[in-house]
């Protein structure tokens, strides 16, 4: 009797164990115990794939003359992301941001001298899809009461962008011809790469970010269109941004 109890007993031990181990797969799938919001704020650089320029070639004999394209320039980015869901070292999230720029374009003959044609304002609009790892400890940043200190992020992004109040030089007006530099709304799609550090025990982060992106449905930026009288024929410009910035974030 005192042996068949004894089986009992462990039989108890057992099923307990396992119920245990079960409830603790489940936790590990599961939305993070923080708020799963995080605004950041970052700033850095971005330039156009070369690849992509618009090439005004000479009317008369159709070599090329020169190519105009963006080149390096500033910009700002504001990104509010959401956590959605988390597995053991690993995160998936969401990110939406909008990004400002003021780039200058410029006219490059075939010997390498550049000169500026146009200063134009961009306006980019960045969907994301991540995915955060962390391989020093079991669970992705942040996610309290365990948590680490650093996160690599990588993902898939999706832009909009457009660019507007673009003001020709006499450059581009008297010497090339050129009679407007005109854009509408252009896509691309790319990977989005970053890393993340955080700040003490706090709700701050300090990361860097990047993405390279690449021209979906031949979409361009800009028309670069030049007058009768010129000796340049008329072409557009593609956009395949590569971006790189650092900032600050925080967790609501």
């Amino acid at each position: 009797m005192k042996a068949a109890k004894s089986n009992y007993y462990f039989l108890a031990v057992l099923i307990a164990i396992y119920f245990l181990n079960v409830s603790q797969g489940f936790t590990q799938v599961s939305l993070p115990e923080r708020n799963p919001l995080k605004l950041t704020v970052r700033a850095g650089a971005m330039s156009n794939n070369g690849d992509l320029a618009a090439q005004l070639k000479m009317k008369s004999d159709g070599e090329l003359g020169h190519t105009v394209d963006m080149y390096y320039a500033a910009i700002g980015d504001v990104e509010l992301s959401i956590d959605l869901l988390h597995f053991r070292g690993a995160g998936l999230g969401f990110q939406i941001s909008g990004m400002v720029a003021r780039p200058e374009l410029k006219a490059t003959d075939t010997y390498g001298n550049s000169e500026r044609v146009a200063m134009t304002e961009i306006q980019i609009i960045r969907s994301t899809l991540s995915f955060s790892f962390n391989g020093s400890d079991p669970y992705t940043m942040f996610e309290l009461p365990y948590h680490s200190n650093k996160e690599a992020v990588l993902g898939i992004s999706a832009m909009v962008q457009r660019t507007y109040n673009t003001k020709l030089t006499s450059y581009a007006t008297d010497t090339l011809g050129i009679e407007s530099i005109n854009g509408d709304w252009c896509s691309s799609l790319g990977l989005n790469f970053g890393w993340n550090w955080r700040l003490g025990q706090s709700g701050w982060v300090i990361g860097i970010s990047g993405d390279v992106m690449f021209v979906i449905n031949k979409s361009h930026l800009v028309d670069v269109k030049t007058k009768e009288s010129s000796l340049y024929t008329s072409d557009r410009l593609d956009f395949a941004p590569r971006i790189i910035t650092a900032g600050f974030g925080y967790h609501f």
